[in-house]
């Protein structure tokens, strides 16, 4: 009988200890946002409001790593000068800015493979959405699951307001 009731407390005290621990991380994992979908709080700095203006802030491959290493969150885009098939995005992207009050930057893609947003960017034109230094989401010209928010502006509005 006593070996019975030493192995109930035994499993007991195990079982105890896995539900706080487990607790635990859950309790981390809901205050950090593990659990929720990516989202991006831009920098106080980067909102202009009603004076905004239709235009991007361009960005040097020194500029952009200055950013990143502050743990800056903005939105990029990425642009090649003279790019016709980036006409429609680049004015979606002016757009909602403007209307968004936030002010956009700009790389263009040639200074990309000097910077450490060649690790994500492989391709032009695209939007990156940095947050705390690190991009979590950008617009992908290679996968079908993006190609909405290249070709009609209320998609890419859907997009970019689902991570901001």
């Amino acid at each position: 009988m006593k070996k019975k009731a030493k192995n109930a407390k035994i499993i007991g005290l195990v079982v105890a200890l896995l539900a706080v621990v487990l607790g635990g991380v859950l309790f981390v994992g809901a205050v950090s946002g593990w659990f929720s979908s990516i989202k991006v709080v831009l920098d106080e700095n980067d909102y202009c409001g009603e004076n905004c203006t239709r235009e991007f802030t361009d960005l040097t491959v020194p500029e952009y790593e200055e950013k990143v290493l502050n743990g800056d969150s903005f939105v990029l885009f990425v642009d090649q000068g003279g790019c016709h098939t980036a006409d429609k995005l680049r004015e979606f992207v002016l757009n909602w800015a403007a209307e968004a009050g936030v002010k956009p930057y700009r790389m263009m893609f040639s200074d990309v493979r000097d910077c450490s947003a060649h690790d994500f960017v492989k391709y032009y034109p695209s939007v990156v959405l940095v947050s705390r230094g690190k991009p979590v989401v950008w617009l992908r010209a290679d996968e079908d699951a993006d190609s909405d928010a290249y070709n009609y502006e209320d998609a890419f509005r859907k997009w970019i307001g689902a991570y901001l």
